[in-house]
């Protein structure tokens, strides 16, 4: 399993608006550049992160990009989800059918199922607020 770019970017941006939140709203082609990422890619992320409610926006001359609620409400797991959809590292977890057969008895379902709920927890437990000094 591999973390998606556009998940570590959207981390990168969230942590951005947080750390400079003392100004009311930051432009996109500024904080693109602070943070390394193309202006498409930026707009691509920054839409994923308003249409589920992590950022907000104001159009216009003086508009831009704010955090939506406090760091600390944010979970890397909200990020993750934002930008990877659910948390899944196997098929089988997801009810699909488990080429071994019955899921009681296959013990790499078992280990598959904690690995990612132990995913889970630890991305759930860390917010933005957390990884900003």
């Amino acid at each position: 399993m591999k973390i998606q770019v556009s998940t570590d970017y959207a981390i990168r941006i969230l942590q951005y608006l947080h750390k400079h939140r003392d100004v009311e709203l930051h432009g996109s082609a500024g904080v693109a550049q602070e943070i390394g990422v193309t202006y498409p890619f930026f707009i691509k992320i920054v839409s994923q992160l308003r249409r589920h409610g992590l950022v907000v926006s104001t159009q216009g001359r003086n508009g831009g990009y704010a955090l939506a609620k406090p760091a600390h409400e944010i979970s890397l797991y909200d990020v993750y989800r934002c930008t990877a959809g659910e948390l899944q590292i196997n098929p089988c977890l997801a009810g699909e059918p488990c080429t071994k057969g019955e899921h009681k008895d296959c013990k790499l379902h078992h280990i598959f199922r904690d690995l990612q709920e132990g995913m889970r927890e630890k991305l759930s437990s860390q917010t933005i607020a957390d990884l900003v000094g």
